[in-house]
């Protein structure tokens, strides 16, 4: 079953605002947004994770049973069908940070990864491979000061799927930059986190309503003709 908007606000005219959005299979990108080894766990003697045990029990389910093996398994379908895998990374370029926006810089503790570390890279169970193409940027979205839109459009792209961290933060920025831009954009409800379940939800409409669309990744692989099963 797919995922429906009007289940969680039924309210909302999405007959009438909603983008209706397919995937064309050859001009669709899967781009995964910040998934970063440090970002994989929050560790119960971190900041967030003594002072919100709940949240960090949520992250870490979310990740280790849901997102995580369901972005692999996005990855090994777009790539058996030769489609674009794109990725994106966020953080400083320096340990102070000094060059990122105030908003940005670290609210919790000391700059914790930035270009260079171990925690800055892509999750070692969905590294990139020397043809895909990586972002770094210093903004939530992914389109403000990077070459991405230019990348894309060289690659032939003109509709995304989008997965990744943080829901309500990147993921949502960037997908709405992409819509701003004109491309046909659809979040993968199941290769992406927050910190609670309602600023995941939240996000998700804030796109469904106008933006784009938010589909489930069996959706979206039935949708591209991707076969494969989930990778452990």
């Amino acid at each position: 079953m797919g995922w429906d908007p009007r289940a969680f606000d039924p309210e909302w005219p999405f007959d009438l605002f909603a983008t209706r959005v397919s995937l064309e299979q050859g001009r669709t990108a899967l781009l995964v947004v910040d998934m970063q080894a440090a970002d994989m766990e929050v560790a119960a003697d971190s900041e967030l994770g003594r002072r919100y045990p709940k949240i960090r029990e949520h992250w870490n389910a979310r990740f280790a049973d849901v997102a995580l093996p369901t972005i692999r398994r996005l990855i090994a379908g777009f790539r058996a069908a030769d489609l674009p895998v794109v990725y994106t990374r966020n953080g400083p370029i320096t340990p102070h940070a000094g060059e990122t926006a105030p908003r940005l810089r670290p609210k919790i503790g000391p700059v914790y990864r930035h270009r260079g570390t171990p925690g800055y890279e892509i999750e070692a169970s969905i590294a990139p491979l020397p043809d895909d193409v990586v972002v770094d940027k210093l903004t939530s979205g992914a389109f403000t000061g990077t070459y991405l839109d230019h990348a894309l459009r060289n690659l032939g792209v003109t509709n995304l799927a989008v997965v990744g961290v943080v829901t309500d933060m990147c993921v949502l920025g960037t997908a709405r930059a992409a819509a701003e831009l004109g491309y046909w954009t659809v979040i993968v409800e199941d290769g992406c986190a927050s910190y609670t379940e309602r600023a995941h939800i939240e996000a998700l409409l804030a796109h469904a309503r106008v933006f784009g669309r938010v589909a489930t990744s069996d959706e979206v692989m039935t949708e591209l003709g991707l076969g494969g099963s989930a990778v452990s």
